[in-house]
């Protein structure tokens, strides 16, 4: 039987479309008095175990899309919600959950990783469905991702071979780099070849997260490729694809005629203020610091918006890619010590743990100001919260 390519992408593209609201509750839920006193920690792990309750594939490693299923939902997650919960099950475990519950979903998560590599086509990379699904389309932007996540393993674990699957991914990235459109990386390995694809494109999220990736390799190995690598991606997102009347960035370039998709996205500039702020720690050169203080600055004018009687809260969308944006804060935060953008975002999550859940799955609404259910069945902004908490969590030093 020939097989199904899969053509869903950790991007724009997977998340756009209108949102969803359940009608048999309330845009505003009651609020939770309940549960309001966790620790951030013990946020990060109710989450998690939530997730497991509502996602989770009987008998498999596996865990849904969607939650209730949405039409067109695959067997299993895509890779970029499952890389997501392999990343919460490890922050979960440097919390200090090792008792068998956690190390079981950490267990499984591994286990489950290992299925999305394919190695039949060179250089080998993660496709974005389990093998056991058939052939699937292979993107840059989610092994850069996933290169993350695994060296997030090995920081915790110290397990060798999450570096070695993290140099995979880099490898991977790094064959989708040519001078095309000035440089950059493309978007899906399928398409590249094709000029005429609109998706044949040089994307923002792939070059800034792949930089990303290899700084941190970088600080792992010390070796000088890792470095000039993320210095000339760094270079084509600040040159090709930064919007200089606001100093955020545009999504990406079509390469068949350099036209702009001017959309704008929390996790560019979160990923972009990561790599200043990790170029500036590695080089002490004052311009990487510069220019993360001045993305940070813009990334919360821009993505700020004011609500009533409650204040500011982040995009009403897409958590995971706000969550990104909350590593370039922390990263950033270590250099300058200044806490407001970050203090925001905490404000908004404990808004939400209160508002912005429903009542019987505790699922997270999209929107933390609790106005819009949004996607609230994907995967993926649930698992967004998780990071969120652990890393709130691993800020304040919570005991």
């Amino acid at each position: 039987m020939k097989p199904i390519i899969f053509a869903i992408a950790a991007g724009a593209c997977l998340l756009a479309g209108c949102y969803k609201e359940r009608e048999d509750v309330p845009v505003i839920a009651a609020p939770d008095t309940t549960t309001v006193s966790l620790t951030y920690k013990e946020r990060a792990r109710t989450v998690l175990d939530d997730i497991y309750s509502n996602y989770a594939v009987a008998g498999t490693d596996y865990l849904k899309e969607s939650f209730p299923a949405q039409p067109g939902d695959p067997e299993y997650a895509y890779l970029w919600p499952y890389s997501g919960v392999f990343t919460a099950a490890t922050l979960v475990k440097q919390l200090g959950y090792t008792d068998a519950v956690y190390q079981e979903y950490f267990n499984s998560t591994v286990s489950g990783m290992s299925s999305y590599w394919d190695a039949s086509r060179a250089p080998g990379g993660y496709q974005s469905a389990p093998l056991s699904q058939g052939a699937a389309d292979r993107f840059y932007d989610d092994n850069a991702i996933t290169g993350i996540d695994m060296l997030e393993a090995y920081r915790v674990t110290g397990t060798a071979a999450f570096l070695e699957h993290a140099k995979a991914a880099y490898r991977f990235c790094a064959s989708g780099e040519t001078s095309e459109a000035g440089g950059g990386l493309y978007w899906n390995e399928a398409v590249r070849f094709n000029k005429d694809d609109p998706n044949c494109v040089k994307a923002t999220n792939v070059t800034a997260l792949a930089a990303t990736l290899a700084l941190q390799l970088y600080q792992v190995e010390q070796d000088a490729e890792y470095l000039a690598a993320a210095k000339r991606w760094y270079d084509w997102v600040k040159h090709h694809t930064l919007d200089p009347a606001d100093n955020t960035f545009w999504n990406s370039i079509r390469v068949k005629d350099l036209s702009i998709d001017k959309t704008k996205w929390t996790y560019n500039s979160g990923a972009m203020i990561q790599n200043a702020a990790l170029l500036y720690k590695i080089t002490k050169e004052d311009d990487y610091l510069l220019d993360a203080k001045t993305w940070a600055a813009a990334s919360y004018d821009h993505f700020t918006r004011t609500v009533a009687g409650q204040g500011k809260f982040f995009t009403p969308n897409d958590p995971w890619f706000t969550a990104v944006l909350l590593r370039g804060y922390l990263e950033l935060y270590e250099v300058d010590k200044k806490a407001d953008y970050i203090n925001t975002l905490v404000a908004n999550v404990d808004y939400a743990w209160k508002y912005a859940r429903l009542p019987d799955t505790r699922q997270f609404y999209e929107d933390w100001s609790g106005a819009d259910l949004g996607r609230y069945y994907s995967l993926l902004t649930q698992v967004a919260m998780v990071e969120i908490y652990a890393r709130i969590s691993l800020w304040k030093q919570e005991k």
